[in-house]
């Protein structure tokens, strides 16, 4: 019996893979779908066996061929006032809302339907499906699955389009990220007495103002201002954490940072201004004030800018296909780093409005859910057929 859309979006809607979770359930759904449709499937487990990639593929088996990917985990719901069950696809005048609509589980829907188009055609190019885990926590499973294809020595994909929200408009460019914790230890006391102590937060509330005049520096700093609509590297301080009482000295404070870097510049500049602030000058002066304090500047992720070669075959197919005249930048991380990074020429286009995701009633509209079949069926008969 052929598959349905709406039918198949219901079902991967009501899988609550919010990164916290094992994706596994979902992942089984999908490989006994595709197996069904006659891909080859291929389950690579995260180390500790609670998540998983997908990869399927359908056609010769020593091509490279097209990649379509999508990650499977969506962002919490947790606070946010939703209208109906997030879980529940619900549809309202011509919105389907839920968790996973727009951010980015239509696109999988999608890329199963073309799929089972494709059965019984023989292509002349590998056809290849690959979905991820925990791309909204750092795009680990982007980066096992390229490290599995290696050590299972699969051939790379001639290309891929990953199907993140952008109206489909074609992007093959975006920031990197960098996420880091400036952790500060300093002596408690009494607040009557601040001599005696050494307060950390005070060091913290200075960490935060360097991190405030290195975004305007970068802000003199713009580049490709056509295609980014913040055309440089912004600082965002997303969590202050420390102090116990009023009227206690705070010994512990935490600030949580992450900076998003312009493509072609140096990935490790903030990261760099804020080390040299702490080393030349803010910690000798706390030191001074109390010999066993301390200040530690951690990088705990971080994602390189991606910026593809322009005018890839692939892109240029996009663009013919979508009627884009030009490439745009997504305003968001993708996998796509990581795959142009490994040598695949990569853009990003799918159904959606990245505005509608991580939101409350996130949703995607009819005319997004009924472009991209037609959209990816076109694709791949240029591309594999």
């Amino acid at each position: 019996m052929p598959l349905d859309l709406m039918a198949l979006e219901r079902r991967l809607i009501g899988f609550d893979t919010v990164s916290r979770n094992s994706n596994l359930p979902m992942m089984d759904f999908l490989a006994d779908l595709l197996t069904n449709l006659g891909l080859d499937v291929r389950v690579f487990a995260s180390k500790d066996g609670g998540k998983a990639d997908v990869y399927a593929t359908l056609g010769p088996r020593d091509g490279a061929g097209l990649m379509l990917s999508g990650h499977t985990d969506v962002v919490p719901v947790e606070g946010q006032a939703w209208d109906s069950d997030p879980f529940v696809l619900t549809e309202r005048e011509g919105r389907f809302y839920g968790r996973g609509t727009a951010d980015m589980k239509t696109f999988i829907a999608q890329c199963v339907m073309a799929a089972e188009a494709m059965r019984g055609r023989t292509l002349k190019r590998t056809l290849h499906l690959a979905f991820t885990y925990d791309e909204e926590v750092g795009c680990h499973g982007a980066a096992h699955l390229m490290k599995s294809l290696a050590e299972h020595k699969l051939p790379l994909p001639s290309c891929a389009v990953i199907g993140e929200p952008t109206n489909f408009k074609v992007f093959n460019k975006h920031k990197g990220y960098s996420a880091c914790r400036v952790s500060i230890r300093g002596v408690e006391g009494h607040s009557g007495m601040p001599a005696k102590g050494a307060n950390a937060i005070q060091q913290a509330a200075l960490v935060i103002q360097k991190l405030m005049d290195v975004e305007r520096e970068r802000m003199g700093r713009r580049s490709l201002e056509a295609e980014f609509e913040i055309p440089y590297t912004t600082v965002n301080v997303g969590m202050v954490t420390g102090g116990t009482a009023v009227n206690i000295i705070p010994n512990r404070c935490d600030v949580h940072f992450e900076y998003r870097t312009m493509p072609g510049e140096d990935p490790s500049y903030v990261l760099d201004q804020v080390r040299g602030y702490v080393k030349k000058e803010l910690l000798p002066r706390f030191r001074a004030q109390q010999p066993g304090v301390d200040i530690e500047v951690l990088e705990e992720s971080r994602g390189l800018p991606m910026q593809a070669p322009p005018g890839s075959a692939i892109e240029r197919l996009a663009l013919e296909l979508t009627g884009n005249p030009r490439t745009g930048s997504a305003p968001y991380y993708t996998e796509g780093a990581i795959y142009t990074e490994g040598g695949i020429p990569t853009v990003i286009c799918g159904p959606g409005d990245i505005d509608q995701a991580h939101r409350p009633n996130e949703y995607v509209t009819r005319e997004q859910l009924d472009r991209g079949l037609p959209f990816l069926l076109r694709l791949i008969e240029r591309v594999c057929l």
